[in-house]
């Protein structure tokens, strides 16, 4: 696992948890764990495009950041953008197997939780700055 915010140098960090280099790499950040992803994709890999919140503070903006088209080039790599909209029809499906999957223990899910309704701008804010870990969650007693 790689915490991107306490590596120095991400690049390195993400070759050393994928010494074999990356088949399939969903994004939800569009972040600098995307510009290091990007530089070792394996021939023929997958990217899943989910999210670009990294962005937020940019929208409409030209994107900054490395560009990585001869990567892709290179890599023969496929690259989808995904919106769960795309897949509405098969929820029941994908909701009836995650859950199958946390009841086995297959699927982990990490919670960062704030308390009190009062708290709920400080958990936006973590979540747009990225200091949050998991799934930012305000329980509201």
């Amino acid at each position: 696992m790689v915490d991107y915010r306490a590596e120095t140098d991400l690049d390195a960090a993400v070759a050393r948890e994928c010494p074999d280099g990356i088949d399939a790499f969903w994004d939800n950040t569009a972040g600098a764990m995307h510009d290091a992803a990007m530089k070792i994709l394996n021939t023929g890999a997958r990217v899943v495009i989910c999210g670009t919140i990294a962005l937020s503070g940019s929208l409409g903006m030209p994107e900054m950041g490395e560009r990585f088209l001869r990567q892709i080039l290179v890599a023969r790599a496929t690259v989808q953008g995904f919106l769960v909209f795309d897949w509405w029809d098969k929820r029941e499906e994908a909701l009836d197997a995650l859950a199958g999957w946390h009841k086995d223990g297959q699927l982990t899910i990490r919670e960062d939780v704030v308390v009190g309704i009062d708290a709920m701008p400080e958990a936006f804010l973590r979540l747009m700055h990225g200091t949050n870990f998991g799934k930012q969650l305000v329980r509201i007693v």
